[in-house]
């Protein structure tokens, strides 16, 4: 009698264990998502304020990161929706996919697939337009994104966890498609550092912000690439439970904003290198013109430097009778016994 009544108990108790591990890691991986859902849109709306004239191919590409963004966050919210709230009490839906987590895997590998495109066109860039390294990355990212619409599809067809691990194909696929973001993440952080340490110079101001450069690089290389690689652990480890999808709905926001907060700091470390140095020549290696419009500095033979912003002498910008404000400062160093007097500074500012 005690045995028949303590059977029930820990059946009961196995399921309410495995919802907790299933859908309680869905929904804090769901959570935190959101928060960096919203980390992404601040992202954006502080680049709409700084670049709103910057060229259509940036605008671009922040536009299709936020948007695929959006879309991701709508598919993770219904996806938690079906996964929590309209099979509660029902134990046989609780092996079942619902059919936005395939489309969220997808767009997962879409954005992933930009931000790993576009810094391997910071490589390019770095590495004087050769392509002998950026084709090996953009082929294993796009071999990824492939990977990820295979995943979408056994998804949507088979409908049930426990046969898309069991399936040997679609594991397969799977483990190659988040192995694939690692190993991309990779490489493309290894490269930049080379890169970047290749182009330092004696100048101080330039060795300042390669070493700003690198610092971010390994910064946002590593935080994505620490993301698939836990993903990858909990896929391979423990595949029964939901903790690697929980993990999923992050990685889409971690490359986002890794591409967002890129483009946001162009202007702080260029005001930054200007304001200790503007001798030295612009640095077109790590923020190539077709990304941006940054000011135009230029100097006199009487040792004049004028700092005028291009999106004002853009055409339909300016109004007739419009003045444009020009800044223009001299510099004067002065060396008595070798002693190095402080340097004087004037600023003039001048309407044209």
């Amino acid at each position: 009698m005690l045995g028949s009544l303590t059977a029930p108990l820990v059946i009961f108790a196995m399921i309410e264990v495995n919802v907790a591990q299933d859908y309680g890691a869905m929904l804090i991986g769901g959570l935190l998502a959101f928060g960096l859902s919203g980390c992404v849109n601040m992202q954006f709306i502080v680049y709409c304020r700084l670049y709103s004239c910057e060229r259509w191919r940036a605008k671009s590409l922040v536009i299709a990161t936020w948007l695929l963004d959006l879309c991701h966050s709508a598919f993770v919210a219904v996806a938690l929706w079906d996964s929590i709230i309209v099979p509660y009490g029902d134990m046989d839906k609780l092996d079942s996919i619902p059919w936005s987590v395939g489309p969220a895997v997808q767009l997962t590998a879409m954005i992933t697939f930009i931000v790993q495109s576009f810094f391997a066109y910071r490589i390019y860039i770095l590495q004087k337009r050769r392509l002998a390294v950026v084709i090996p990355i953009v082929a294993l990212a796009f071999v990824r994104l492939v990977a990820a619409s295979v995943s979408m599809g056994e998804m949507i067809r088979l409908r049930s966890y426990a046969a898309f691990v069991q399936h040997p194909f679609t594991s397969s696929i799977f483990t190659l498609g988040l192995a694939l973001s690692a190993v991309v993440d990779v490489m493309i952080t290894s490269f930049l550092c080379y890169f970047l340490r290749k182009s330092r110079t004696t100048v101080t101001s330039t060795m300042r912000i390669i070493d700003t450069l690198t610092l971010w690089t390994i910064r946002n290389g590593s935080i994505t690439c620490a993301a698939a690689i836990a993903t990858l652990v909990c896929w391979s480890v423990m595949p029964q439970n939901r903790i690697f999808l929980g993990l999923h709905f992050v990685i889409a926001k971690l490359y986002a904003n890794s591409l967002l907060a890129t483009l946001n700091s162009r202007n702080h470390i260029r005001n930054g290198r200007q304001s200790h140095s503007a001798n030295d020549d612009p640095f077109p290696v790590v923020f190539p013109e077709e990304w941006g419009n940054p000011p135009v500095i230029s100097r006199t033979q009487r040792g004049y430097s004028m700092r005028v912003d291009p999106c004002q002498l853009r055409a339909g910008n300016l109004k007739q009778g419009q003045s444009i404000q020009v800044n223009v400062e001299r510099t004067v160093e002065s060396k008595i016994d070798e002693d190095v007097e402080p340097t004087e500074s004037r600023t003039e500012d001048c309407a044209v």
